[in-house]
């Protein structure tokens, strides 16, 4: 083989060389671009997947709220009705320190009790069981006959109120 053929040889050796170090580097460029497609994707899947377990976190706190809100409304009811005689007995104070502890474990996980007497009315958050004569202006709520409650920005249960007319006869 003469010196010509050598470098011929040589040249196309070293172009071959070049040509498949080029393709390799745009397979490699290829499948990094694959792989970074492949980390954003999952980091969006999990990211997503925490947003969706938060959600329904959520729904199923809100659910089991509503669900002891009448326990909580019967401890009231009997806080509310204890004899005159029994106040200091240790038995009533027993159960109003649980109905309190009930009331701070439900504000602690987002329960928010909804403000009534003394506030404008809201037909958002109040409902108006009746209409009475007082001293206080029109649409101002005068008494509470069941209390209302938010979770999380979202209604529970509208505050059952009385409203001012407005007028004392």
């Amino acid at each position: 083989m003469n010196k010509n053929e050598k470098q011929t040889k040589q040249t196309t050796n070293n172009t071959n060389q070049t040509n498949q170090v080029d393709e390799l580097e745009q397979k490699v460029g290829e499948l990094t671009l694959g792989w970074q497609r492949c980390q954003a994707d999952f980091t969006n899947y999990r990211r997503q997947t925490e947003e969706d377990r938060k959600k329904l976190i959520k729904v199923a706190n809100f659910d089991l709220i509503e669900s002891i809100l009448p326990v909580l409304d019967n401890f009231q009811l009997a806080a509310k009705h204890v004899p005159k005689e029994l106040e200091s007995n240790n038995w009533a104070i027993g159960i109003k320190q649980i109905e309190k502890q009930l009331e701070n474990i439900l504000e602690n996980e987002g329960l928010k009790k909804i403000e009534t007497i003394g506030q404008q009315f809201n037909p958002a958050i109040h409902e108006a069981i009746e209409h009475i004569s007082s001293d206080q202006p029109e649409n101002v709520i005068v008494e509470e006959i069941s209390s209302g409650y938010q979770f999380d920005g979202q209604l529970v249960r509208p505050a059952k109120v009385k409203v001012s007319s407005g007028s004392k006869s």
